[in-house]
């Protein structure tokens, strides 16, 4: 199990879940919808994992980068 969050534009965690790996965190991600407080704002939210060295952003195309 991993602990995945998913954060605004801006840096700011919104959300956390506990989770078996990426393919479940990325389908809990497409099930948030996300409204920014004003158009063009925060357009929407990035996945990420919890590793070792850190927090790694996940995209829905299966890449990583360290955060």
């Amino acid at each position: 199990m991993a602990e995945y969050r998913l954060t605004t534009e801006d840096g700011d965690v919104v959300a956390e879940e506990t989770l078996e790996h990426d393919q479940a965190a990325v389908a809990w991600r497409s099930s948030r919808p996300f409204e920014a407080p004003t158009p063009g704002e925060g357009r929407g939210l990035r996945l990420e994992r919890h590793t070792d060295r850190g927090w790694v952003r996940l995209d829905p195309l299966g890449t990583a980068e360290t955060t």
